[in-house]
């Protein structure tokens, strides 16, 4: 609802995504860094964020041939260009590698990364620490933080 208030008060498309990126996607991706995504549901959060996109955008809005009837819509880079915006996949891996940097040297980290599953777990089932984080890029943020250089090799 609160689009509409800021397309009638003239917004510009880059304040709408900050506006988003505050108020909705802060909502929309509360804990995301502990998901378990499947594909299909990142399609869908994917869609959901782009159709917002679309709403916000002036340049890039889908259009409808009036003739045809039929809907052309613009490439998702350029709606998200537009309003400023990345994917949702891109605010996921950030938000991962932060809470990752935080969690990499505990000892609770070891032990879930060596435990074997319990009997009767599926195996299809994907851990939290299973998720696609880069580990290594943890490690060297956390070292950053805690202000320990590193040896050079």
């Amino acid at each position: 609802m609160i689009s509409w208030l800021l397309r009638a008060e003239g917004a510009s498309p880059r304040v709408s995504g900050m506006f988003y990126k505050a108020v909705v996607m802060a909502v929309l991706l509360f804990s995301s860094e502990t998901w378990n995504l499947t594909p299909t549901a990142l399609k869908r959060l994917e869609g959901l964020h782009i159709r917002h996109a679309y709403r916000m955008a002036k340049v890039n809005k889908p259009r409808r041939n009036p003739r045809t009837g039929v809907w052309t819509y613009p490439a998702s880079a350029d709606v998200l260009e537009e309003v400023g915006l990345h994917t949702i996949a891109e605010y996921i891996e950030v938000r991962r590698q932060t809470i990752a940097k935080y969690i990499v040297d505990r000892p609770i980290f070891t032990l879930c990364m060596e435990e074997e599953r319990r009997r009767g777990t599926s195996a299809r089932r994907q851990w939290w620490w299973e998720q696609p984080v880069d580990w290594d890029l943890a490690r060297e943020a956390a070292a950053a933080a805690s202000g320990v250089a590193e040896e050079d090799p």
